[in-house]
């Protein structure tokens, strides 16, 4: 799991859930797609959770000028095109980012300190032309573009921005959680009789992420904040 410290280099369908009591603090997970993001807020210990907002957020130009698959758009462009157009569009997702996370922290009825996003792979110090010239990188930055989105509007609001891999996801839970591995996939899983849908996997993996960056202030083996000392 990586903190993002400092700035990195349309509004949500809300599903809202009832709550057992107050949680002290709670942590918002997010799951980026190209254009849109699932997202989930939870609080409490993971053995007895609590799911308090799930909801879908629109990054992508509401006015569709340009392009959420940005990347894909640029390819065959002019050589100074594809440079402004990814310019555009992550200034546009960052901007609908902020207004999407805004909007579900004031919909929730408890303190949302983090906002955990999950990430994907992809190659370090890759330039433009070559991800332009590639599909699997082209889709790659897009997935990124958006993720950073999140990340960069979680800081703008004061969050503790915290992104975690997706290929390591299960295995930071278990290490973040105490869980083994079989009890942490059914819990999650058997979450959805209690819960309803939504509840695919990016409401798994978005919900996971934010009980990783919740274990980070919150100690879940004696339900209190951690101390520092």
């Amino acid at each position: 799991m990586l903190r993002m410290n400092g700035a990195l280099d349309a509004l949500t369908h809300s599903s809202r859930l009832p709550m057992s009591g107050k949680p002290p603090v709670a942590a918002l997970g997010c799951r980026a797609h190209t254009g849109w993001a699932a997202l989930v807020v939870v609080a409490g210990r993971f053995a007895r959770p609590e799911i308090l907002h799930r909801s879908r957020a629109e990054l992508a130009d509401p006015s569709g000028r340009v392009r959420k698959n940005a990347y894909q758009a640029a390819r065959g462009l002019e050589p100074t095109a594809p440079a402004n157009l990814v310019k555009a569009a992550e200034r546009i997702a960052a901007a609908q980012a902020a207004v999407a996370l805004e909007q579900t922290l004031q919909e929730v009825d408890t303190v949302v300190r983090s906002c955990a996003v999950v990430v994907g792979a992809f190659p370090a110090g890759a330039r433009l032309e070559s991800i332009l010239a590639s599909h699997a990188l082209a889709h790659a930055a897009e997935g990124r573009l958006y993720q950073r989105a999140l990340l960069q509007g979680a800081e703008s609001l004061g969050l503790d921005a915290v992104a975690v891999p997706k290929r390591s996801i299960w295995e930071e839970g278990e290490s973040a959680l105490g869980v083994a591995p079989d009890e942490l996939r059914h819990r999650i899983d058997d979450l959805r009789r209690e819960i309803g849908p939504p509840w695919a996997e990016d409401q798994k993996l978005a919900a996971l992420a934010a009980w990783i960056a919740l274990a980070q202030s919150y100690d879940y083996s004696r339900a209190r904040p951690r101390s520092d000392a």
